[in-house]
């Protein structure tokens, strides 16, 4: 059974889905006339020829072919303004044809009555009444005007009651299009409030958790420090106190931001050249061994790839860091878990490639796919979104073996190749062993943080645990200092003035490409919302904690980075 996108995707002809929403829906429509019209017409041309009228079939050939190559001419060049005043101008010629000769049977009046439908629908009510009435005006010529050359003998009552039929046709299909626009235009309106709502919301949301979580934070690590000191047993049940209500805060605060989802669309999109692999294996860094016990994760990268790609590298790690998480998350078992990623050369052409994605994922008993990982739980709304921003769609199939997830993105190829020795190498998570160690209390940090009184709560948690600590109040001086000095970690801030901490961590990690170093980043942000942790992965940063957070934590995750490579 044919449904609505198969009928679609058929008189589309193959049209690129990034096509402009209303261009395409223009070629649609014209496809469509345009389609049905020459199925018409050639059937006349049969009859025509069957009755021994050749100079009518032969006419109604032609204008099939002319319609077809308006057809492919408006597919491939997406120039519909050219299109559908030719295929109306075809249709004048071939209707006022008809209606001059009389057509088979002498019936060539009634296709002329269907002008005022398809110039209304293809150019809007303006243009189109125009269009139709100057049709009108030429059919009305015809019938009214005692030509030689008109073979059928029109009588003024026929005349009157086609003009009539015609005018009202007109005001009909006019009238429909109006409620139609304006009905649209109602909708539209409507959607742009509930987005400009939407938006509104969210923002206010972001806003509101930022400050709470703020506050929130120097009230959970001054009462850890003060909690630390010489307190009687009166004074220690107060802060205790406190803490056990700045804990349950914070779980209203994660109820808070959980009823709204960070719009992917509203990232600026980025597009370099980068290497897609190298871009992949770098978020896979992010499951070591050591802290994903029981998981094979292992990149299959296609070898002939040769040249990087033009896109957003964010992005594309964005996707991936969420579908792997989304993967590990819903696999908590004893079961061996195994992950297989693979990119696949699709399709290519001197400037363009087409590459598909295969994240196979299963549990494994011995060496063999047991059982499929299961997706009723998943929550994959953020990598489909990210998916069609990017062009492609999102498949998931579950055998009964494994699950399989698939999407195809096309890509403009850059002129850089990649490095001789990687374009065909499989990532291993069992190759990773840690190059240098450095151990917390000898260790250099720099808190790149604009709010004062968040710079003196973070140093007095960390000052006693950590060698030395160096402030920057914006990403900006955040650069400078890191140009002068050497750090083993960075505790960055999101939310800056002057220069924020997504585009610190981007110059940081241009500036290690050229001098073969590394140093781990951990964000920290007052912001929690769905999708902010893949944001800042994805942006180079190492790992992520949010406000109000324990030092505790926070210095368990350094300690973790910085036991890890230190080189690029």
């Amino acid at each position: 059974m044919l449904t609505q996108e198969k009928i679609f995707k058929f008189f589309s002809f193959g049209l690129d889905e990034k096509t402009d929403p209303l261009i395409q829906t223009r070629i649609l429509i014209t496809n469509i006339f345009s389609f049905f019209g020459i199925l018409f017409i050639m059937m006349f041309a049969i009859l025509a020829f069957f009755n021994k009228e050749y100079w009518l079939g032969w006419g109604l050939l032609g204008t099939t072919v002319l319609a077809i190559l308006n057809m492919i001419y408006m597919v491939r060049t997406l120039r519909v303004q050219h299109s559908i005043p030719f295929l109306l101008g075809l249709m004048t010629a071939l209707l006022l044809f008809l209606l001059i000769t009389g057509g088979t049977d002498a019936t060539g009046y009634l296709w002329a009555l269907t002008f005022p439908i398809i110039s209304l629908i293809l150019l809007g009510n303006k243009r189109g009444s125009i269009s139709s009435l100057i049709f009108l005006m030429l059919t009305g010529c015809v019938l009214f005007g005692d030509f030689n050359f008109v073979r059928v003998d029109y009588d003024r009552i026929f005349s009157l009651r086609y003009v009539f039929t015609y005018f009202g046709i007109h005001l009909l299909i006019y009238f429909f299009e109006y409620l139609r626009f304006r009905n649209v235009m109602k909708l539209d309106k409507a959607l742009e409030e509930a987005t400009f709502e939407t938006r509104s919301r969210d923002e206010f949301i972001s806003r509101l958790s930022h400050q709470l979580r703020t506050s929130l934070n120097n009230i959970t690590l001054v009462s850890n420090l003060v909690s630390k000191t010489k307190l009687d047993q009166q004074q220690q049940d107060l802060i205790d106190t406190i803490l056990a209500s700045s804990n349950n805060l914070v779980e209203a605060v994660n109820n808070i931001v959980k009823v709204s989802n960070i719009d992917i669309r509203s990232v600026k999109e980025s597009i370099l050249p980068f290497d897609l692999g190298r871009a992949i294996e770098n978020i896979l860094h992010l499951f070591p061994p050591s802290e994903y016990k029981n998981i094979d994760i292992n990149l299959h990268h296609d070898p002939t790839i040769t040249n990087q790609v033009q896109g957003d590298p964010i992005r594309i790690k964005q996707m991936f860091l969420n579908l792997v998480e989304n993967i590990i998350k819903h696999s908590r078992t004893d079961k061996k878990l195994r992950i297989q990623i693979h990119i696949i050369n699709n399709r290519e052409t001197d400037d363009r490639l087409q590459l598909k994605f295969l994240i196979n994922a299963c549990f494994v008993t011995g060496e063999e796919c047991t059982l499929p990982v299961p997706v009723e739980q998943m929550d994959l709304s953020i990598p489909q979104r990210i998916a069609e921003i990017l062009g492609g769609e999102l498949f998931t199939e579950v055998n009964d073996v494994q699950t399989e997830f698939m999407f195809k993105l096309d890509f403009i190829k850059s002129d850089t190749r990649i490095r001789k020795g990687v374009a065909a190498y499989q990532f291993d998570r069992d190759a990773l062993t840690p190059e240098r160690k450095v151990e917390l209390n000898d260790a250099s940090i720099l808190l790149v943080e604009d709010n004062i009184i968040n710079q003196k709560i973070i140093t007095l948690s960390l000052e006693k645990q950590v060698k030395n600590i160096d402030i920057a109040n914006n990403g900006k001086e955040a650069l400078d200092k890191f140009g002068t000095s050497n750090y083993d970690l960075i505790l960055m801030d999101i939310q800056m003035p002057v220069m924020d901490g997504f585009l610190a961590t981007k110059k940081i990690r241009e500036i290690e490409t050229s001098t073969n170093s590394f140093t781990p980043i951990i964000a920290i942000t007052a912001n929690a919302m769905s999708g902010d942790r893949e944001a800042c992965l994805a942006a180079g940063m190492d790992d992520y904690i949010s406000k109000p957070f324990q030092v505790d934590i926070l210095v368990g995750k350094m300690k973790s980075l910085l036991v890890k490579s230190t080189t690029a």
